[in-house]
């Protein structure tokens, strides 16, 4: 009887370990091997009471018109890929839409889409990115804070090829600042 519960806990062991550690593999190979982007972000400086300071992240591409290729049909709120193309900032922007990942080898992004019902007098859609917090020391976050008023701050991320993407690092006026660690 002893027998059986210790196996029966080290398999439990194992598949949560298995599991955790598919987790960090994945997250991993897409920083060490995906496709970099850089996106403008704002921030806000919040605090969770469990993890401590995070900058708020509002990544978006866009705006753009409704004459962006594939926005015809998108309903506001749904799933997008949204193919990219390097702006002449260095920031990456939203080259067309499709609601089914394409196929290609232009770096694709998954998102959702904020586009204007045509009898709204709204000229621009957004995408909206999946990524919402960046966790930083208190000063790190307060620096972060005052460079996003200044317009300054770049998000680099990592992507997968499937739409997913990764935060990797951060820039600031364009120069890398901030590498995130693989492990």
């Amino acid at each position: 009887m002893k027998t059986r519960f210790l196996l029966g806990l080290a398999v439990a062991f194992a598949a949560q370990a298995g599991i955790v550690g598919a987790m960090v593999w994945s997250r991993m190979s897409v920083l060490q091997s995906g496709q970099e982007v850089m996106v403008r972000s704002t921030f806000v400086d919040p605090r969770d009471i469990f993890r401590g300071h995070y900058v708020q992240l509002n990544l978006t591409l866009g705006p753009f018109g409704r004459d962006l290729p594939g926005i015809e049909g998108h309903d506001p709120g749904t799933s997008t890929y949204a193919t990219l193309r390097e702006g002449e900032d260095g920031f990456w922007v939203v080259k067309a839409v499709h609601k089914t990942l394409p196929d290609g080898q232009e770096p694709v992004l998954k998102g959702r889409a904020i586009v204007p019902a045509e009898n709204q007098n709204l000229p621009r859609g957004r995408i909206i990115l999946p990524f919402d917090r960046y966790f930083a020391d208190y000063e790190r976050a307060q620096e972060l804070e005052k460079l996003r008023r200044d317009q300054k701050l770049g998000v680099i991320l990592a992507l997968d090829g499937k739409g997913g993407a990764v935060i990797k690092g951060l820039t600031i006026d364009g120069e890398r600042v901030y590498d995130e660690p693989l492990w």
